[in-house]
């Protein structure tokens, strides 16, 4: 997987502004980066998937324990592992 977002964070790498021109790129060059991002696409798109897999297992367990299932936002929380308190810190 791509360097590129380390730890979650996925700010400011979608910025089109300062891109080269592609009409000006040779065809080799071209075809290295197609590879390269239909690979990093495919480490995100699977990383995806095993995340979506994890929130349905934690969605499940609360709802067999009679609970109600999380919120996106909390459920997400969850999953990145912070406590209730940071949460509730952050709140204040």
């Amino acid at each position: 997987m791509s360097d590129r977002f380390p730890s979650g964070d996925i700010s400011g790498e979608f910025d089109w502004e300062g891109s080269e021109d592609l009409t000006s790129v040779p065809e080799q060059e071209l075809s290295g980066k197609l590879v390269e991002l239909a690979e990093e696409e495919r480490a995100v798109s699977y990383r995806r998937r095993i995340l979506q897999g994890r929130i349905d297992v934690i969605r499940s367990e609360l709802v067999r324990r009679g609970g109600t299932a999380l919120s996106p936002e909390d459920l997400a929380r969850v999953l990145m592992g912070e406590t209730p308190a940071e949460r509730e810190s952050e709140e204040s």
